[in-house]
C-alpha cells in the first residue's frame, strides 16, 4: 500500500522541481532526487512526471474550490460581500502558495489527454466562483459592467500576477495586498468604496484561507 505520507513527500519535491525548472526542464530523476528517493521508489507512486504533475495541479485545484466556496458561503448573499471575501481568499491563496501557483498559471497546459481534461473542467469550476458572483451583482444592479466574463478575466488577472512578484521579504504586507486588491475589483465592477465600506468589507470572515496543507510553501 502507497503511504500517504511518501506520496505528499514527492508533491513537495514535485512542486519545488517544476517550480525551479519548470515542467519542460525538470525530469522524473529531478524530482526523485529532491525527493530522497530512487528512480524505482518514485515509479511506485507515480509512473511519470506527467502523471505526478497531474497530481499536483488536481490537489490543488481541488483544495482552493472546496475552501474558496466555504469561505464565500460564510459571508452570505450579498454580491459585493462575497466578491470581497472571493478577492480576498484568492489573493492569500497566490500570497501563500506562490510555488504552487506558478506551476498551476504556468506548466498546467503540458498535462495531455485525460488528465489535461480532468483539469480543464477543474480550471473552469475555479473561474466560475468569481463569474457567478460578478454575474450576479450585475443581474442585482450592485455592479456597473457590461460583460462578467471580461470583468472576471481582470480580476484574476490581478490576483494570479501575486505569483510572479509577491515575495514575504518584500515591502508590502499580505494586508496591505488584501486591502488594494479588494479595492481595485470593486472598481473594476464601477464601485469605488469609501474607507469605511472597505473596511467593513476586510472585517468579514476568511477563516478558512490558508496554506494548502502538505505542498504549501511553508512545507
Amino acid at each position: 500500500m502507497r503511504s500517504t505520507n511518501g506520496r505528499n513527500n514527492i508533491l513537495r519535491s514535485a512542486r519545488d522541481t517544476f517550480a525551479s525548472k519548470g515542467f519542460d526542464g525538470a525530469s522524473i530523476r529531478d524530482i526523485a532526487q529532491t525527493a530522497g528517493l530512487s528512480l524505482s521508489a518514485l515509479y511506485y507512486y507515480f509512473p511519470s512526471k506527467q502523471e505526478a504533475l497531474y497530481e499536483l495541479v488536481h490537489t490543488a485545484y481541488s483544495w482552493y474550490i472546496e475552501h474558496s466556496r466555504a469561505v464565500i458561503a460564510e459571508v452570505g448573499d450579498d454580491p459585493t460581500d462575497q466578491l470581497a471575501a472571493a478577492v480576498r481568499y484568492l489573493s492569500r491563496y497566490r500570497m501563500e502558495n506562490v510555488s504552487v501557483s506558478t506551476v498551476l498559471l504556468r506548466d498546467t497546459e503540458r498535462l495531455t489527454g485525460d488528465n489535461d481534461d480532468r483539469v480543464k473542467d477543474l480550471q473552469r469550476e475555479a473561474r466560475d466562483i468569481m463569474g457567478e458572483i460578478v454575474q450576479s451583482g450585475i443581474d442585482s444592479g450592485a455592479f456597473r459592467v457590461d460583460s462578467a466574463q471580461l470583468a472576471t478575466r481582470a480580476i484574476h488577472s490581478i490576483c494570479n500576477s501575486l505569483s510572479l512578484w509577491y515575495r514575504p521579504s518584500g515591502d508590502l504586507t499580505p494586508d496591505d495586498i488584501e486591502r488594494d486588491f479588494t479595492q481595485y475589483s470593486l472598481r473594476i465592477l464601477g464601485i469605488d468604496p469609501s474607507a469605511e465600506q472597505l473596511d467593513r468589507l476586510l472585517a468579514l470572515p476568511v477563516n478558512q484561507a490558508g496554506m494548502l496543507d502538505f505542498i504549501s510553501d511553508g512545507k
